[in-house]
């Protein structure tokens, strides 16, 4: 167990812990909320031993192995390939052989009674290396990279080619693997995209250990916490329950709380009263001691923290449009002109749908979303816009657009010039700032504000179809609930990208995804997407609804010839449809075995994990090679 003991911590003038007490037993889960800046990290640096306390104790228990998951990279250069450095986790595996290798080559000398101790020794480090999964350690650094979105071909590429996004999943992969006895994940999500979320769920509800996460995701919270630790306004208070339990629980605290504050302030009003009224009367001087004594004793009840003023965002009535808002007719776009991004697409979005964009990142999402936008032209075929349609685009780097020594108020009169002071005012006040607030600097402005203001200059100018590019990623857990209220109530056309997963279920009614095998589309929801992600075949993509990737037939029969000819095409044309049945064969077969295999882990919490993982990587090696069988056997049967 972890104990911290009357912490006090703190960084300047301000106090993020004060008195803080609490347990975390071995083998819970507990999710960490509370606002942006109140110290939830800080929790994690001191018992990680990155920071100390200022007053205080936080006791551990002896030897215990603890993996941290930073929130930001820390910058070191990495000079082994991809899968090399992930792999090596535990820096006892590292160690372990040498000393091995040493007693082995020394035993030549020893005596009989050393010689024995020695082989005792060789024996017992042969076991901590195995109980440390130094034997598999390979695989499980595969399974893992796999299920973050890696490609095989990218294991062998140096660690610092990467980005930075995507060298945070390979240390969240590092960290994963190494199977420490306390997890500590300071928002693992951050960098990942919603499938990469669904694998790292599934990962984490069969970790064994104790875990602490800190994340504003409330889908990991909600389906990975048993207990609930808040940290706010230098308080730490533990809830024993999970997410929604907490927000059940906290509100009834809050109530309780408040009416002892209220009652304490009329009871310490009235004693102060009577103090102040009968103070310089001697027959009430015994009295009058008396109360000052109980206002003395009295322990002052503290204001409790109130949760955050969400400054609701409140959207404006898009203008009236034609009901087909956009449409790609046989698009295609390529940086260049070789590798396409997307080819030959097909689709339209209409007037008042709400769609999200899924798959790896990488995929093209953020591409496919800027050429919706009118942001990018396609490479072939065109991208129609509807009858008055006003678009409203936001992307992930919003907040680089703004200038930083611009006020609030200017960055909204330089999108528009042409809006009266009042109007600018009115819009900022819909959006959460009002009085001196509109003359803050952005460079001086939350996460939080920044979307806002973001929001407010967008609307300046009402959209009726509006895309954004992963718009909850500076929000903390009540700012995503605030834009997740408005976007529900707004009735313009939207299309979002975004890696939230509760976010994209409580907004989208239309999932386009995108991955390997193309693009596709489906009439519902996340959860209906995800059904159908678990139905269909890996070579046989759901076809997409108003148009879709178009691709060759590969039942498509060339044209008969005449006599001997037609003959023995006909023979090499049933030759090759009987290879591409029996590729796609095996390729159901997979498949199956993957949907079992996944339906195991998510249902079984005493799965082998580990040799799960290991043959989803298989399956998905064997997958790719026979959709390459079966694409070369389909242009065989073309010719």
């Amino acid at each position: 167990m972890i104990d911290f003991i009357q912490v006090e911590k703190r960084f300047g003038a301000q106090t993020v812990l004060r008195a803080a007490t609490f347990r975390i037993n071995a083998g819970e889960r507990i999710g960490i909320v509370g606002p942006n800046g109140a110290g939830k990290s800080t929790v994690f640096g001191l018992i990680a031993g990155d920071l100390e306390v200022d007053a205080g104790e936080v006791v551990l228990p002896k030897n215990v192995r603890i993996g941290h998951l930073h929130q930001q990279l820390n910058p070191h250069a990495v000079d082994r390939n991809l899968l090399a450095y992930t792999e090596d986790s535990i820096p006892e595996l590292r160690t372990i052989p040498d000393r091995i290798h040493r007693l082995e080559a020394e035993m030549d000398s020893f005596g009989a009674v050393e010689k024995e101790r020695a082989l005792k020794q060789i024996g017992e480090l042969q076991h901590e290396f195995e109980h440390l999964g130094g034997y598999d350690m390979r695989s499980r650094a595969e399974a893992a990279l796999s299920g973050l979105g890696f490609h095989e071909a990218e294991f062998s590429r140096p660690f610092a080619s990467f980005s930075g996004g995507w060298q945070m999943r390979a240390e969240l992969a590092r960290t994963l693997i190494a199977n420490p006895d306390v997890l500590l994940l300071d928002e693992p999500s951050n960098f990942l995209d919603l499938p990469a979320v669904e694998w790292l769920q599934k990962f984490l509800r069969a970790y064994e250990g104790t875990m602490l996460l800190i994340s504003h995701d409330r889908y990991l919270l909600r389906s990975l916490a048993t207990v609930t630790l808040e940290i706010a306004g230098g308080n730490a208070t533990r809830y024993q329950g999970g997410y929604d339990y907490y927000l059940k629980e906290r509100e009834a605290r809050l109530h309780h709380q408040l009416a002892a504050k209220r009652n304490q302030d009329l009871e310490r009003e009235r004693i102060e009263s009577f103090v102040r009224r009968f103070r310089a009367k001697s027959t009430k001087a015994s009295q009058v001691q008396s109360r000052i004594k109980q206002l003395e004793k009295m322990e002052v009840i503290d204001a409790p923290v109130t949760a955050p003023n969400l400054s609701k965002i409140r959207l404006a009535e898009p203008p009236h449009s034609g009901h087909e808002i956009v449409r790609l007719e046989q698009a295609g776009l390529t940086y260049d002109g070789h590798r396409w991004i997307f080819r030959n697409l097909s689709l339209n979005i209409n007037r008042g749908e709400k769609v999200a964009l899924v798959g790896y990142n990488g995929m093209g999402k953020t591409t496919l979303l800027r050429t919706l936008a009118g942001q990018l032209e396609p490479s072939a075929g065109r991208r129609v816009l509807g009858h008055k349609v006003v678009v409203g685009y936001q992307s992930q780097d919003f907040a680089e657009t703004m200038q930083p020594d611009l006020s609030v108020f200017h960055v909204l009169k330089q999108r528009n010039p042409a809006a009266s002071e009042a109007q600018v005012r009115n819009l900022l006040g819909g959006f959460g700032f009002s009085g001196d607030s509109v003359e803050k600097r952005v460079e001086v402005l939350s996460g939080g504000e920044k979307i806002r203001l973001a929001f407010a200059r967008l609307f300046i100018d009402p959209p009726n179809f509006l895309l954004l590019d992963e718009p909850t990623t500076h929000l903390d857990i009540n700012g995503r609930e605030a834009l997740e209220s408005a976007l529900q109530s707004y009735k313009g056309a939207l299309c979002v990208v975004s890696h939230d997963v509760t976010f994209v279920r409580n907004i989208a009614e239309h999932i386009i995804a995108i991955d390997d095998s193309g693009v596709s589309r489906y009439p519902g929801g996340y959860d209906y997407y995800l059904e159908k992600l678990e139905a269909r075949t890996a070579a046989k993509p759901e076809p997409m609804s108003g148009g879709t990737t178009s691709v060759s037939s590969a039942a498509e029969k060339p044209a008969a010839d005449k006599g001997k000819d037609a003959r023995k095409a006909r023979a090499q044309q049933r030759e090759a449809e009987k290879v591409l049945r029996k590729i796609e064969e095996q390729i159901e077969k997979l498949a199956g075995e993957q949907a079992a295999l996944t339906e195991e882990m998510m249902s079984r919490r005493d799965a082998d994990f580990a040799a799960i993982n290991t043959r989803l990587a298989q399956i998905q090696k064997e997958t790719k090679a026979l959709e390459t069988q079966w694409e070369e056997a389909a242009e065989a049967l073309e010719a």
